[in-house]
């Protein structure tokens, strides 16, 4: 039988030093994105809330969502190291009936479902939610939500923001916490995720405005290093195998969860504060004219050295031939760039093999003239490390692995780009007479202008790094595996426009696009508009991000605007994951 009591803290059951209050959208969230805070608090003998917004249903029926929970009450009971049996209840809250577990042997470890539908990555909802999602509350969308019970229950954004409030007063919590209430709607995490951050926050600033607040990092954890190790990382995946035989499809082991986000996720534990970014590289992306060589390279698997200059950051478990990959090399591996002229270099950008095992943990980069920079641990998970350094003219640069990970068996790079101008060449003294005409030298390939304009749009996401400038790094990758590498707008959908600007003329036939490769948001129209007010239609751009390209006859302009005239259905945030501008021979005198 259920018992129906009114609303009483935990602090009434079992009196506690600490107390956190833990707010997130689905079963599991917790544990992926917060913990090891909560396994924490709990070894500390505190007492902890956690409040669960969505059932996580997924669309499906209530077997599932229903499982989930039991599934949440096993990891709690693993974390606190007693039995998993729980004391379920239906307590009164700002009106509304919620559900909550007070863990038997702990019950200063409470779990609240509130049952609200899964609202899907994209906001979109199911057939279950009337296609209503927690986004669409929180961002005044949809007035009203029913929960997954019977009866239902309705809930207006008022009304999740008081039951959120009237646990944590009850609870009187040290410390919340919550998802990314800092992200955008559509930037590669659920949209859950974010909306009961924002809800949680408004929470907070009305219950509890002078508690210590964190919102951590969901899908986007994965752009930050791997942070989580030894015994915490024990006890997360712990709890995370206590949890998991309950939510079918779920990794079950180490081995299997390497091979998903699951394991990418379970290494990391992230707030959304603010990360002042390293310097980035100035100037021209050199790499494409440079010729690439390595210690070794594994070309049975298509793992060879031009991988790491292909352009695309991707490597094992995913694309496995868009990487380098030693063979059985670790620590005095090395890669090397050699131009045919000197050029001037300032900085590179590397990308580790983004599976678990292979890391890179320290390198040093030489060139020709002798010097050598540093190089820090490249993040596991494959994100960008850029290296600044003083300008150094040099025909070579080599990266060479100084330490890797203890379960490095083949060091290797997903991606390296080098960044700086052509030298320029040394001035005769003293012009000569030519014996001999010599024949015309074959024309120069044509180069990717982008590098050397000036970026500007209609609009950016500085919060996230998918700014404008984005889209001419070199590296054609975005959301939800590198979102710092594309340019997203700021909510915008048609009318958005990138424009490069050149301080003088330029020649070009051809322009590549890429949009940002999440399923979502998806150009299917644009233009390109010149300097000399001429333009040339762009037809709809591949939706994973594979490259379109658009000739034209060539133009001399000083600026290339692209705009974007339509979208696809689900579209968000349109942007760019890299546009590429290729200089057009000069015509003949």
């Amino acid at each position: 039988m259920t018992l129906v009591v009114g609303l009483v803290g935990p602090a009434a059951a079992a009196p506690c030093a600490t107390t956190s209050v833990n707010v997130v959208a689905h079963p599991d969230d917790d544990l992926f994105f917060i913990n090891p805070a909560v396994l924490r608090d709990i070894a500390a003998g505190g007492c902890v809330t956690s409040v669960f917004a969505t059932s996580g249903d997924a669309g499906r029926d209530d077997s599932y969502p229903l499982g989930r929970e039991s599934g949440v009450r096993a990891a709690y009971a693993r974390m606190a190291g007693v039995a998993d049996q729980w004391t379920t209840s239906r307590v009164s809250v700002a009106g509304k009936s919620v559900a909550r577990a007070s863990l038997t042997a702990r019950p200063g470890v409470q779990l609240y479902f509130l049952r609200l539908p899964d609202g899907f990555q994209d906001g979109s909802g199911s057939p279950r939610s009337d296609y209503r999602s927690l986004e669409q509350l929180e961002a005044g969308r949809t007035a009203s939500l029913s929960t997954l019970e019977t009866p239902a229950q309705s809930y207006t954004r008022p009304d999740v923001v008081a039951v959120l409030g009237g646990i944590m007063s009850a609870a009187a919590p040290t410390v919340v916490r919550t998802l990314d209430d800092k992200g955008a709607y559509g930037d590669g995490d659920h949209s859950d995720h974010h909306a009961i951050g924002r809800l949680a926050a408004d929470a907070r600033a009305a219950a509890a405005p002078s508690v210590p607040f964190s919102g951590y990092l969901g899908y986007l954890s994965t752009t930050r290093p791997p942070n989580v190790s030894g015994p915490d990382l024990d006890a997360k995946y712990a709890a995370f195998f206590a949890y998991a035989p309950y939510d079918p499809g779920s990794c079950l082991s180490r081995e299997e969860c390497a091979y998903g986000s699951s394991g990418d996720w379970l290494v990391r534990s992230h707030t959304n504060a603010a990360v002042v970014p390293p310097p980035t590289p100035t100037g021209s992306d050199l790499t494409s004219s440079a010729t690439v060589s390595a210690s070794s390279d594994n070309p049975a698997d298509g793992q060879t050295a031009a991988k790491a200059v292909d352009g695309r950051v991707d490597g094992f478990p995913g694309d496995v031939t868009a990487e380098w990959a030693s063979a059985g090399e670790r620590a005095g591996a090395w890669l090397q760039l050699t131009w045919a002229a000197p050029v001037q270099l300032n900085g590179v950008v590397l990308y580790d093999r983004p599976n678990q095992y292979d890391q890179v943990t320290g390198a040093t980069l030489s060139f020709s003239d002798g010097s050598t920079v540093p190089v820090p641990a490249l993040d596991d998970a494959g994100a960008a490390v850029p290296v600044t350094f003083p300008v150094r003219t040099t025909t070579s640069l080599r990266i060479t692995v100084a330490s890797v990970s203890a379960t490095t068996a083949n060091t290797g790079l997903a991606e390296l780009r080098a960044f700086g101008v052509s030298a320029a060449p040394t001035p005769t003294p003293t012009p000569t007479p030519t014996p001999t005409p010599t024949p015309t030298p074959t024309p120069a390939p044509p180069v990717n202008l982008a590098g050397s304009a000036t970026v500007t749009a209609s609009s950016q996401n500085t919060r996230t790094g998918q700014t404008a400038v984005r889209a001419v790094d070199g590296v054609i990758a975005g959301a939800p595996g590198t979102p710092t590498a594309e340019w997203a707008t700021a909510g915008q959908r048609t009318g958005a426009w990138l424009q490069l600007s050149w301080p003088a003329p330029v020649r070009t036939d051809r322009i590549v696009l890429y949009d940002r490769p999440n399923p979502f948001d998806r150009i299917t129209g644009a233009r390109l508009t010149f300097s000399d007010g001429s333009s040339v239609t762009v037809p709809a751009l591949d939706n994973g991000g594979k490259a379109t390209t658009v000739t034209f006859p060539a133009r001399t302009t000083s600026s290339v605007r692209v705009t974007v005239t339509s979208v696809g259905l689900a579209t968000t945030n349109v942007g760019l994951s890299e546009l590429q501008t290729f200089s057009a021979s000069s015509p003949r005198g």
